[in-house]
């Protein structure tokens, strides 16, 4: 399949990912929560942050988890937090409240940093250009080919396999309380491998999330074995080898793509079946 009708089919089938800023205020009101939502609509967004209402709806999402509404708000207004776009979505949301939080303590924030969301620095809402569909389905297929071939790939010399968890889940876009993990691998020994797929994402985002995701696997599922991180990227840069070299048991690994043409020939004109009755008199 092209990725140009890949993409005309998710747009028919995929709920969109987001939420918008007038249905969570709309929520907020109908639940008790006006003081809180008036409260988010007024609050300080650093200069820095290009798209200023990104950060407002990661604190509503702080706000709804902290009650408890969550679920209920996802049921009524955001149908497309489940699916994979959705997940990175609801991530977004909360990296950009911190990061708004960090600048406005006057924490130092590197550029890379700054542009995780690319776009005008305005304060539409026009969640569409938030994650570009040609790179999200380039990450999807990675991430299908590394699930396919994990066997084929060692790290350190140890050869890898899918996890599988008692429920039959397997360990490709493996759900977590913080998200989804790209791939979950294990060796013949337990320990762990979680991969992060690197196409648009800097290195202190790459490496935040990947960490993130280790700190769940450790707490929730390791049950004291071994949890090592795999960043998956087309160019391991300087920033990136600095960022790991602090953090224990990442190993960073580049992947190349390869384009193959082959000559199929033209059409050539077919013969005209005769009509009527052929030689032996048949039709």
């Amino acid at each position: 399949m092209r990725l140009r009708e890949y993409w005309e089919d998710q747009s028919v089938t995929t709920p969109f990912p987001g939420f918008r800023i007038g249905d969570a205020v709309r929520f907020a009101v109908a639940h008790g929560l006006q003081a809180e939502a008036h409260e988010i609509e007024s609050m300080a967004i650093d200069p820095r942050i290009k798209k200023r209402h990104v950060p407002r709806k990661g604190r509503f999402v702080e706000l709804f988890e902290s009650r408890g509404l969550l679920d209920a708000f996802t049921a009524q207004y955001w149908p497309g937090r489940h699916t994979d776009l959705g997940q990175r979505r609801w991530q977004s949301y909360l990296d950009q409240l911190a990061l708004n939080d960090r600048l406005l303590r006057g924490e130092p924030a590197d550029e890379d940093t700054l542009d995780t969301i690319p776009g005008s620095a305005d304060d539409s809402e026009s969640d569409a250009s938030i994650t570009d569909p040609v790179s999200f389905a380039m990450e999807a297929q990675l991430r299908d080919f590394i699930a396919a071939n994990i066997s084929q790939i060692a790290i350190g010399g140890t050869k890898l396999r899918l996890y599988t968890d008692d429920g039959g889940r397997g360990g490709k876009e493996y759900p977590t309380g913080v998200g989804p993990i790209d791939i979950l691998a294990v060796d013949g020994q337990g320990t762990f491998f979680v991969f992060e797929l690197k196409l648009e994402r800097g290195p202190d985002r790459a490496l935040g999330q990947l960490a993130r995701y280790m700190g769940w696997i450790k707490v929730n599922l390791a049950s004291g074995r071994e949890v090592r991180g795999v960043v998956v990227a087309r160019t391991i840069d300087e920033r990136l080898r600095y960022a790991a070299s602090v953090i224990p048991n990442v190993a960073l690994l580049e992947y190349t793509v390869t384009f193959n043409v082959r000559d199929v020939g033209s059409m050539t004109a077919q013969p005209t079946p005769p009509h009527g009755p052929d030689e032996r008199g048949r039709c």
